[in-house]
């Protein structure tokens, strides 16, 4: 009798019989998925045990706090382009009196730090407004991956306080 060993075969031979054996080992893994954001969870679209899609709605949580920072922030933003729009009106008004010679170079210098002013404020509220609206996609949980619900961590009403907090796992 001969033996052959691979890591995933093991032959062994007599003279005429052939005997093949498989050794492999098949391990489920947990894919836990966390909150990235605080609210309440006010939708669960799965059960333990059923089997989900990558992409596929698990779970909401509440973003009416999200949604009315959203809407102060859109309207810090047009303020900010109004200031600016306004500056600039002062900034062509002070060139065109230093052009003419019946203002100083202090008035025209003091219009466009004003102006700079009005546009980096401007393009702070943009940038705040972009950060803030990258969160917005946080509040809907999607299966990251195909697989069956292990556990559900956080029920329909449950609070969700920091960043982390266990919402459900996969396994694949």
């Amino acid at each position: 009798m001969k033996v052959f060993n691979h890591p995933l075969l093991k032959i062994l031979t007599w003279s005429t019989f052939i005997w093949v054996g498989f050794t492999f080992s098949a391990q489920a893994q947990t894919v836990k998925i966390g909150s990235l954001v605080a609210g309440q969870v006010i939708e669960v679209h799965v059960k333990e045990g059923q089997h989900v899609k990558k992409g596929q709605l698990l779970m909401k949580i509440d973003d009416t706090r999200y949604q009315a920072k959203l809407r102060s922030m859109e309207a810090s933003l047009q303020m900010a382009k109004l200031k600016l729009a306004d500056q600039k009106i002062n900034l062509d008004q002070a060139l065109d009196l230093y052009d003419r010679t019946v203002t100083a170079t202090r008035e025209r210098d003091a219009a466009q730090l004003a102006y700079d002013l009005a546009n980096q404020t401007f393009e702070k509220a943009k940038a705040d407004l972009a950060y803030y609206q990258a969160w917005a996609r946080y509040f809907v949980i999607n299966a990251p991956v195909s697989g069956r619900i292990k556990k559900i961590d956080a029920p329909k009403g449950t609070t969700v306080y920091k960043e982390n907090t266990p919402l459900i796992q996969i396994e694949r």
